[in-house]
């Protein structure tokens, strides 16, 4: 359970830009609302993220889990990083098509995930040899890779089950590891005792009373998750961060007697549930929602035609909003910052401006002003408002956070100076203004 939040915190969190459905009086089509019935109509949907720190430059990162762990290493492999799960080594491996490249390192449940990293990291713990199987023709098909990866003899196959395991083994090098959740419908071999990863049909076939299905529960899940931080805090890096993601792509097809749809509403719920609790138990625990945009998003846009694979343009999109949150080298583009009026007109008084920004994934926005090259002082504390400015001659400067590293936007709010020449002759001032309406009815100025 997580820990209770205080009354002052929930009046903070409450009246955050991104806590409301709905109030009385909003347009849901207003560009740049914070609603969330604003938000959702959006093509593309953006939800408020707040990522609990930064990936520096230097870091490692292990992806693990389904296949958005591969589109993280593409991301980030593409930012420069060092990203220790896409190994030079697997180029070896006869993958079933260029797509499914390494498709085979896929794992879609926690079983298979805790199993892969407690046979890689605790010297205590061997593979489970007899889990390999005979498909026919003297191949041998590993249940805890995927059958994107072709067939081998036994000797190829432990050599890469071998491969597998040295590769996984550097995720104790890695300050940062993104898991992806996918199943909750996961095989147990009763011969060999353990969970496995995928079956394929040969396999049901040729052993019809070797295996059996089990729906995981939310106890089941949690507690492969705790079995995985205790490995990663024992062996891992010693400021080990965690990001945790649900993977939005559907079952395929249910072992279960339920309707696939109601099934894989079991599923992606009771995962999404887990990874909250886990992320709340945990302080180096992040959840990164990749599963809420694509629900969220317009369906036109997301799915392909089976309805089951996200199209490249909202993959993107994740992408960018995952970089944009958490690599340190990446700022938040979507931002908007203004003043109105800007310049301020001429009066006997010290003249106002309001001061209007927006920004989409800094929730920790922060404004500051500085008057005649001061030194800056906070202005507001959100990510999204309008307050009114009484002090002329300003700078205002939207930042991401308030250690104000990353700088959004500026603006300078200013007074128009009339010249004295001009001041102290009305006559040409009148004369000025007569012969530019004279020369606008001629068509134009010359």
């Amino acid at each position: 359970m997580s820990s209770p939040i205080t009354t002052t915190e929930a009046r903070r969190n409450f009246v955050s830009a991104y806590s409301r459905w709905h109030q009385k009086g909003a347009l849901p089509a207003e560009l740049n609302g914070t609603l969330a019935c604003q938000r959702l109509c959006e093509q593309l949907f953006t939800p408020a993220i707040s990522p609990g720190f930064k990936l520096q430059p230097e870091d490692g990162v292990f992806a693990i889990g389904s296949c958005f762990a591969r589109g993280i290493e593409w991301a980030l492999v593409g930012q420069g990083m060092e990203v220790l799960s896409r190994a030079v080594e697997f180029d070896s491996f006869p993958a079933i098509n260029d797509e499914l490249k390494l498709g085979f390192t896929n794992k879609y449940n926690t079983f298979s995930i805790y199993n892969e990293l407690r046979w890689a990291l605790d010297p205590n713990t061997e593979f489970s040899r007899n889990s390999i199987v005979h498909v026919g023709n003297g191949t041998f098909y590993d249940p805890h890779t995927t059958p994107a990866l072709q067939p081998g003899d036994f000797d190829e196959t432990l050599r890469r089950r071998e491969l597998i395991r040295s590769v996984t083994r550097r995720i104790s090098k890695c300050r940062v590891v993104v898991i992806t959740l996918g199943l909750v419908e996961v095989w147990r071999d009763k011969t060999a005792n353990v969970f496995i990863n995928q079956v394929i049909p040969d396999m049901l076939s040729l052993y019809p009373d070797r295996y059996e299905l089990h729906v995981t529960n939310f106890a089941d899940n949690l507690s492969n998750l705790e079995a995985i931080h205790a490995l990663l805090k024992q062996f891992g890096h010693h400021d080990v961060r965690i990001i945790v993601t649900v993977s939005p792509v559907p079952l395929m097809a249910t072992f279960s007697k339920e309707d696939v749809v109601v099934a894989n509403t079991y599923s992606k719920s009771l995962l999404r549930a887990v990874a909250q609790e886990w992320a709340a138990k945990h302080e180096n625990v992040y959840y990164f929602p990749s599963y809420e945009i694509v629900q969220n998003s317009d369906p036109r846009l997301t799915w392909e035609e089976d309805r089951r694979h996200v199209k490249g343009q909202v993959v993107q999109h994740i992408m960018r909003l995952f970089l944009r949150n958490y690599f340190s080298g990446v700022p938040v583009t979507s931002a908007m910052l203004s003043a109105s009026p800007n310049p301020v007109p001429r009066g006997n008084d010290l003249g106002k401006s309001t001061i209007s920004w927006f920004c989409h994934g800094a929730p920790d926005a922060a404004l500051y002003v500085s008057r005649n090259g001061a030194e800056e002082v906070l202005f507001a504390k959100r990510p999204h408002g309008s307050q009114e400015l009484s002090k002329i001659e300003t700078d205002v400067t939207l930042y991401d956070a308030f250690d104000r590293k990353n700088r959004l936007a500026q603006i300078s709010v200013t007074r128009p100076s009339l010249s004295p020449i001009i001041a102290s002759k009305p006559d040409r001032v009148r004369f000025w203004r007569r012969t530019n309406r004279a020369q606008m009815k001629d068509g134009g100025l010359r």
